[in-house]
């Protein structure tokens, strides 16, 4: 049972550790594809209630010239740097200064980010420090649009406005308000963004406390009662939220992005309207295109802060997350902090190992008769069972005991992975000397490989157990562990090092007092 119960907390690890490293990456596309042969397979007549139908004029920006950012309207905000292209009244650029680089967000400046496919050309109206506003004159229609923007890199307002100047009614076309295609990312993580890319929305429930985050996908419409969609990664979101759009469902379509391949765009398609003489009608929008700061996300409101995923153990890793600000706040430093949490941890668990320590040595000691008990009984496993209970209640051992230690904190790994890998906070965050970002690998190795080493002292010193498969299982744990740790976020891998010293400690102490 021993050798089942630590078997499984390995094989979960690895399911876990794959999942977010392998599946998740190609999952997106597998989805895609499917959606697009079931697209294929379907009669247009079917699919026309499900899918919300395009606006019928689509128009698109014109190609930039080689020197248009030297007539690029600027602004300046919070840590950001936005650069609109005024012939489209849309965001070209958006340069954030993140903790290791300035990041680059919008990777397609021709289409730019809240692009309005109203027809003709915009030109600059007005501008103050943190607002810029335009309008387009077409015939007798005339289009306004006003970006505001909040100084702290929070939800920000965008106001677009159609008026009929003439003496006669006068049709807009149906257009769409778009984000994308792409969101840039830091350039460590640029090679995964292509699966860590998503365009999401979010929803109320009835009885639910938090928004519900869903991504939109071809096969099955967004839903009407909608509250922001958006694109996210791992660390930037781009999202907007508005009342002006509850009549209609976001979209997602993939395009290409130069010569990169397909990529998720998000739109908001509305219908076209008549408009009667000197009728103006006007949509606000709220938008947000910033790093995932949990903290600041559930600050700012409208659920944005359901962008930052923090897994399956979600509760663990809002707890892991917010007890390391707390200690960063009283150390300054991330991997400090990371240090303070382990030892805590394995504070709280060393009762637990003392006990695992004993019940591993008992059960080695009880191996002799337990395999004659099994070889006495073998073709009779009821009574083959009720006797080797016997022998646990006589030596007062449990099998679960040398394991339960590490299933208490596999949660805890697990919330850790997460929240390292997720965190905005531990990003770019330095511990020492060569590790400069606790949520990257250690560029070295030097970690994961001590680590391993300790891992394989550790487990010489610890009582082995006669069965031979169980024992081979147990040899190669320390060099599993190290192959799976040479990827993981250093910070993690800190944490597990910590634990890996404490546990040796603890055997050495142990080893001593038992003998």
């Amino acid at each position: 049972m021993q050798k089942n119960l630590i078997l499984a907390v390995v094989l979960s690890s690895l399911v876990y550790v794959g999942w977010y490293t392998f599946v998740e990456k190609k999952i997106q596309p597998q989805r895609q594809q499917a959606a697009q042969q079931q697209a294929q397979a379907a009669s247009p007549q079917a699919q026309a209630p499900a899918q919300p139908a395009y606006p019928a004029a689509q128009a698109e920006p014109a190609p930039l010239p080689a020197n248009w950012k030297d007539k690029a309207i600027k602004i300046k905000a919070g840590k950001a740097e936005y650069t609109f292209n005024a012939e489209t009244a849309s965001l070209a650029s958006a340069v954030y200064q993140g903790p290791v680089a300035p990041v680059e967000l919008v990777p397609d400046p021709q289409r730019g980010f809240f692009y309005a496919s109203f027809p003709g050309k915009f030109t600059l109206k007005s501008k103050t420090e943190k607002s810029v506003e335009f309008v387009s004159q077409q015939g007798p229609l005339r289009i306004t649009k006003k970006f505001t923007f909040t100084p702290e890199n929070g939800v920000n307002y965008l106001e677009m406005e159609a008026v009929n100047t003439s003496g006669s009614s006068q049709a807009l076309a149906p257009w769409e308000l778009r984000i994308g295609p792409g969101l840039d990312t830091v350039e460590s993580e640029m090679k995964e963004n292509k699966s860590e890319l998503k365009a999401v929305y979010t929803f109320s429930e009835t009885g639910r406390k938090h928004p519900t985050l869903k991504e939109v996908e071809d096969d099955e419409p967004a839903r009407h009662d909608w509250v922001w969609a958006g694109l996210s990664n791992r660390y930037f979101l781009a999202a907007f939220a508005s009342p002006s759009f509850k009549d209609t469902r976001p979209i997602r379509r993939d395009e290409k992005v130069g010569e990169n391949d397909e990529t998720p765009l998000l739109a908001v398609p509305m219908r076209g309207v008549e408009l009667k003489p000197g009728e103006k009608i006007a949509w606000t929008t709220l938008f947000y295109l910033g790093p995932k700061d949990y903290a600041l996300l559930q600050k700012v409101g409208l659920g944005l802060d359901r962008a930052v995923d923090f897994g399956f153990f979600a509760p663990l890793a809002k707890l892991a997350n917010s007890s390391l600000i707390y200690f960063y706040k009283a150390t300054g430093n991330y991997g400090v902090a990371i240090i303070i949490l382990s030892v805590i941890i394995q504070l709280l668990l060393t009762p637990l190992s003392f006990k695992s320590y004993k019940a591993m040595a008992v059960m080695k000691k009880i191996q002799p008769e337990m395999q004659a008990i099994q070889k006495r009984y073998k073709e009779d496993p009821q009574r083959m069972n009720k006797e080797i209970m016997d022998l646990y209640k006589r030596h007062g051992t449990n099998p679960l005991g040398g394991c339960l230690p590490m299933l208490l904190q596999i949660p805890v790994f697990f919330a850790l992975f997460t929240a390292l890998r997720n965190s905005w906070d531990l990003h770019g965050a330095a511990f020492v000397f060569w590790i400069k970002d606790l949520s990257s690998k250690d560029p070295f190795y030097v970690m994961p490989l001590v680590m391993g080493g300790i891992m394989f002292l550790q487990q010489h010193l610890s009582p082995q157990t006669s069965d031979p498969a169980q024992a081979t299982m147990m040899k190669f744990m320390p060099l599993i562990f190290t192959f799976m740790f040479l990827t993981f976020p250093s910070g993690l891998v800190l944490y597990w090092l910590i634990n890996s010293t404490w546990g040796f400690a603890q055997t050495m102490y142990l080893q001593k007092k038992m003998g």
